[in-house]
């Protein structure tokens, strides 16, 4: 208030009153009939618009029935969907609408994404208001993201993501995991082993749908480490899923001589589902697909591993069959290899349907009798 040019009483944590008919409340809830009963002269200001729910919307509504009503809705464009998303769609007839992108900001106006990628190292840091969006960062989602991606249309644009045609995730879908906190049951571990180099060994742990702790390590040779994170819950683990492919073949027989209940995944093997999926790996991204879009996955707050699903693409062999673009064309697209990603996948993959590919996997890599000594 020191700055201000009118003198105003100074507020409480939860409104200002400058007379009986001059006053601001603020409220924090999610509950529509908090909204009812304000009448005549009133602004209502939406912060954070995306996520306040359409019960809030509707009471507005009725505030709206009578009297001067002005609404102010502020928000970043996260999701395609729910109220603040009709009011740029459906609704805009009736709205002014206005959209600034970090290049509408002081600190990088006059600049496009094409000159921004020119700027000398040390231009980057020099920054009109340093508290706003920075060169720096948004030179570095560009490279991350490139221009077609669903974050930099939102995070960067500040435009509703537009999903491809072959993305498997939606925003949408990935925002409401990150919000979502519930979700309890069996304890169930995913790990994807990445080579030297710049891959990640991805390791995921959830309870039921709730993700609740993503690690990975750049190490070339990371076996301890993963076991140090394991053990804490060795007792309650119900499975380990290990792409046990290529390197991750002795990372899952490691964990296994180390007594954990790992399951040997071959991704490139046949589908359960045959008559929908080209393979084994089409099949179990098919599956976190449809937990996402359902609302059955929880806790996924890994921005990384956000970025990584949301680049995966798929498509549909010449007999319709689901299949997931190889690593080698994603890298054509300049998108690095999902390795937090994949271990989501792993940890939420049904190996009950798979349970018949696991096992040809182990009978091939075990032998018999090393079936036998597992009690297999």
């Amino acid at each position: 208030m020191g700055f201000s040019k009118i003198d105003f009483p100074r507020a409480s944590a939860t409104a200002l009153y400058i007379d009986s008919k001059r006053y601001a409340i603020g409220l924090s809830t999610n509950e529509g009939d908090r909204f009812q009963g304000f009448h005549g002269d009133v602004l209502v200001v939406l912060d954070e618009a995306t996520g306040v729910s359409p019960a809030i919307w509707e009471a507005i509504e009725g505030i709206r029935a009578g009297g001067k009503v002005h609404v102010l809705a502020i928000g970043n464009p996260l999701r395609a969907s729910g109220p603040f998303y009709d009011v740029f769609k459906s609704q805009r007839e009736s709205w002014n609408l206005i959209t600034i992108s970090a290049f509408d900001t002081p600190n990088l106006a006059g600049l496009t994404p094409g000159t921004l990628l020119t700027l000398p190292d040390e231009e980057l840091d020099n920054n009109l208001w340093p508290y706003l969006t920075t060169k720096r960062w948004v030179k570095e989602r560009l490279q991350e993201w490139g221009p077609d991606h669903q974050l930099w249309d939102s995070r960067v644009m500040g435009n509703f993501p537009r999903q491809a045609d072959d993305a498997l995730f939606s925003l949408t879908w990935l925002d409401e995991a990150k919000a979502r906190t519930e979700g309890d049951g069996e304890l169930i571990a995913g790990l994807d082993v990445g080579g030297p180099g710049e891959d990640e060994t991805a390791l995921c742990l959830r309870r039921g749908p709730k993700i609740i702790k993503i690690m990975a390590w750049k190490d070339a040779d990371p076996w301890g480490a993963v076991v140090a994170v394991l053990n804490p819950y060795k007792r309650e683990l119900k499975a380990i899923n290990v792409d046990a492919v290529g390197i991750g073949d002795g990372m899952a027989k490691h964990l296994r001589n180390e007594r954990f209940p790992v399951n040997f995944v071959n991704v490139g093997s046949a589908a359960w589902d045959k008559t929908h999926f080209a393979n084994l790996k089409a099949e179990i991204y098919w599956q976190l697909r449809e937990r996402a879009r359902t609302g059955d996955l929880a806790g996924l707050t890994d921005e990384r591993a956000i970025e990584q699903l949301l680049s995966i693409r798929y498509a549909h062999t010449p007999r319709g069959l689901v299949m997931i673009e190889s690593k080698d064309a994603g890298r054509k697209r300049g998108v690095k290899s999902p390795d937090r990603a994949e271990a989501i996948i792993l940890a939420f993959a049904d190996v009950k349907k798979a349970g018949s590919n696991l096992m040809r996997w182990m009978e091939m890599e075990l032998g018999k009798q090393g079936m036998e000594d597992l009690g297999l």
